[in-house]
């Protein structure tokens, strides 16, 4: 998949928002880098959580049968996942909202706090990264929330190649998501 400009990588995805409970930290992060709009919250009471989903019109993703229950009653929006992998966690997410894309906007938010990130020349960023990575790389992306910078390096790469598993899975077999 070849990389995307700096504006695609801003792309505004009209998929939901997520909110990520303290058990899925992971999940979250890979969402954020597919471009999905998703809050995390680490150390956070349930009853904040719930009223954080609710208050921000965001899908509540929990591993918990005791808070999903709570916020099904509340009449939130949420999905119960089993929390055993990341993979499996992202197909069952995926397939109950209906997402059949998750490499539309990969690289357009920060994995670290959810911000936007926009292109940067090597020579904007040429004190924050390593010397070698400089070299090797020419395009760069900045986050507008936190600043950090990032590449189109090996892990990105991996990522993408998540997606279209994810979405391969999706589309061999959508009904396998329900339930």
């Amino acid at each position: 998949m070849p990389a995307k400009s700096a504006a695609a990588r801003r792309l505004h995805r009209p998929d939901p928002a997520f909110l990520a409970d303290a058990m899925l930290g992971s999940v979250a992060r890979k969402l954020r880098i597919f471009g999905f709009d998703t809050a995390y919250v680490a150390h956070t009471a349930d009853d904040e959580v719930l009223k954080l989903g609710v208050e921000q019109g965001r899908i509540i993703l929990t591993a918990d049968k005791e808070f999903f229950k709570r916020i099904v009653s509340r009449d939130a929006k949420g999905v119960l996942v089993k929390g055993s992998s990341d993979f499996d966690d992202l197909l069952h997410i995926f397939g109950k909202l209906g997402i059949k894309s998750a490499s539309v906007a990969v690289g357009s938010r920060c994995a670290a706090c959810n911000g936007l990130l926009a292109g940067k020349k090597p020579s904007e960023v040429c004190d924050m990264v390593p010397e070698a990575v400089l070299a090797r790389h020419g395009s760069f992306y900045q986050c507008t929330g936190c600043g950090k910078v990032y590449w189109d390096g090996s892990h990105l790469e991996r990522l993408r190649a998540l997606a279209e598993k994810l979405e391969r899975n999706l589309a061999s077999n959508p009904a396998s998501t329900k339930g």
